[in-house]
């Protein structure tokens, strides 16, 4: 009960701070969204004009306010409406959100149980092809940036073959090619991580008194020492959620999947103070739901591992 009881006030406190970190930091922008919206309509910065803007988008009341009045609306799930377009973010983020979410979700997820099968073949057999080809995957994902993965197969299947229509289609082609190039550079990492773990156990004394019984490597391996090999992955795992809403900036671009990166790239480039600050804050209590429910289900393991012990 301390230790849930410590957990939520530490979540808190980061919450609190993100929040005041991300209000400040989005102002120190060099221009604001009052002088974007001008350039954009090609008016002229005048200080009637600037004084009319800052009024009509709420930047004329003073700073703590301004925080009050965002924190509170986002608890009360009225998260505002932009600056620059005046459509309503919680309406916008609904909508653009489940692309985002399947293409770094599902594709972790994916990853993941890749991951596991093929750490698991890597460490049976050192230097054997699955162990190969993990490293292989592993040097591929760093140095092989997403979006030449996802032009290669856009020009083969979509322009070459012409089997896939990325662009004109219902788009779903599209969504699934950006969760396979997801999981395929989870999985390369993750891999590492489960041979690793896989080899660690391989030197415990229960693997060892198992297979000197007569059971097979891969027998002991598989029945017993599978629970402290995920949690492993699964902690891995936890820092990639963060990336489930932002990860996918390239994929979305490149495939012209309508998430929640694109929304962010342009209010960026319009300075939309509101947008940018409830996106960070959805990332940080998404980050709190993935620890909660994670942290359980690594405790499931140790307790039935302790248990089975």
């Amino acid at each position: 009960m301390r230790k849930a009881l410590v957990f939520i006030a530490k979540w808190i406190a980061i919450f609190i701070l993100a929040s005041i970190l991300v209000f400040v930091i989005v102002r120190m922008m060099p221009t604001t969204p009052v002088e974007k919206w001008l350039d954009a309509y090609h008016l002229p910065r005048t200080e009637e004009n600037i004084a009319y803007l800052t009024a009509k988008m709420g930047l004329d009341e003073p700073l703590i306010v301004q925080y009050f009045t965002w924190i509170t609306g986002f608890f009360t799930e009225d998260w505002g409406v932009s600056l620059i377009s005046g459509e309503n973010i919680r309406d916008k983020f609904l909508t653009k959100m489940p692309y985002s979410f399947s293409i770094g979700f599902a594709g972790i997820i994916l990853g993941g149980i890749a991951a596991f099968f093929l750490g698991y073949r890597a460490a049976l057999h050192r230097n054997g092809l699955a162990d190969r080809f993990s490293s292989v995957l592993t040097v591929f994902a760093q140095c092989v940036p997403q979006f030449i993965i996802a032009i290669l197969l856009i020009y083969a299947l979509g322009v070459r073959l012409k089997m896939v229509a990325f662009f004109t289609g219902d788009g779903i082609f599209a969504l699934g090619a950006a969760i396979v190039i997801t999981a395929i550079y989870c999985a390369g990492t993750l891999s590492r991580v489960v041979r690793s773990a896989f080899r660690e156990q391989m030197k415990t004394s229960y693997v060892k008194f198992a297979i000197s019984r007569g059971f097979s490597k891969e027998h002991v391996l598989r029945r017993h020492a599978y629970k402290p090999v995920l949690s492993s992955l699964i902690s891995a795992m936890i820092a990639r959620f963060a990336g489930v809403f932002g990860g996918s900036t390239v994929l979305e671009f490149a495939f012209a999947i309508p998430g929640l990166s694109t929304m962010l790239v342009n209010s960026l480039g319009s300075r939309d103070y509101t947008v940018l600050q409830t996106y960070i804050l959805v990332v940080v209590v998404w980050m709190f739901v993935v620890h909660v429910i994670l942290n359980v289900v690594l405790q499931l393991l140790n307790a039935r591992g302790d248990h089975e012990e």
